[in-house]
């Protein structure tokens, strides 16, 4: 009986031990990816999110385009503009006509546009998953990483799936503590996009009666 419990013991600590090695051909990947993120003085993409909870019984999709230059951002989504000037982060929501302002340091990093690819270069384990074709026809990589500080992130695995021949993302999907799963899926992706610096600014004066509700 001893013996046996050893075995097990010993079994389920190789098993951690070989899960907790980044795996080479993962972590290929995802260097090739954040070297190249690293170019992106720019970039823009349409997209399209989901937002899965089993626990509340949801299942929301929207559709969006992101734009980002530095460390600014325009996010469109079907009913609110997101504005990070780099100092401010505007939320305006169509619906009330009402305009939240906010510190950008207070908004997740998982969430941020700026960092969606790059906040994955360190403090993860990689695991390859595997190389496929997708609906689109295009060979796709996927990878999944684990925060190695597991302790403070709100998820415990992404699952990321990159264009093989572009070396470019086509999607990002994360998986939270509390059952609840977000996906993020580009259906165009432009790096180095000339973008006007007037895109990242709030201004009010196109939003007649606009209500300002400065959270800072």
């Amino acid at each position: 009986m001893k013996k046996t419990l050893f075995l097990i013991v010993a079994l389920l600590v190789a098993n951690l031990s070989a899960n907790a090695q980044d795996d080479a051909k993962g972590k290929a990947i995802v260097d090739k990816l954040m070297a190249a993120a690293k170019t992106w003085t720019s970039f823009e993409a349409d997209f399209s999110s989901r937002l899965q909870s089993t626990k509340d019984k949801l299942d929301v999709k929207q559709e969006g385009n992101m734009k980002v230059k530095g460390k600014k951002f325009r996010l469109q989504l079907d009913k609110n503009t997101v504005i990070n000037d780099g100092t401010t982060m505007y939320t305006y929501s169509k619906e009330t006509n009402e305009v939240t302002l906010n510190d950008p340091s207070e908004m997740d990093q998982e969430l941020d546009p700026t960092k969606i690819f790059t906040q994955y270069e360190k403090g993860f384990k990689v695991q390859f998953v595997e190389e496929k074709t997708d609906a689109t026809g295009t060979v796709v990589q996927v990878v999944k990483l684990f925060p190695t500080e597991a302790g403070k992130k709100p998820y415990h695995t992404v699952v990321l799936t990159v264009d093989k021949a572009k070396n470019e993302p086509k999607s990002v999907q994360v998986l939270y503590k509390d059952g609840n799963v977000v996906t993020y899926t580009l259906k165009k992706f432009t790096a180095n996009a000339v973008l006007a610096d007037a895109l990242f600014t709030f201004d009010k004066a196109k939003y007649p009666g606009v209500e300002v509700n400065d959270m800072r």
